[in-house]
């Protein structure tokens, strides 16, 4: 997918976010997700090193948010 809107720090993150996206959902929808499991399939991935920490923070975000989503019953997830 390919969103942008021409502010180069939201169209950065954004491209963060779905790189940690795809990382997380390529690892599934199992519950008991580690940190060190997310950051074997992040240097296994083709993104470059100098991004892995932009990507890795993009990740807790995504997580965060569907925890947040989770305790408010927006949705569900077993992430």
């Amino acid at each position: 997918m390919n969103i942008k809107m021409d502010i180069p720090q939201y169209d950065q993150e954004q491209e963060d976010l779905f790189a940690a996206a795809k990382i997380l959902e390529s690892i599934g929808n199992e519950e008991g997700l580690t940190t060190n499991e997310f950051y074997y399939r992040l240097i296994l991935s083709d993104i470059e090193e100098e991004l892995h920490d932009r990507i890795f923070l993009a990740a807790v975000a995504l997580e965060t948010m569907i925890k947040l989503g989770e305790a408010e019953g927006s949705f569900e997830t077993v992430h």
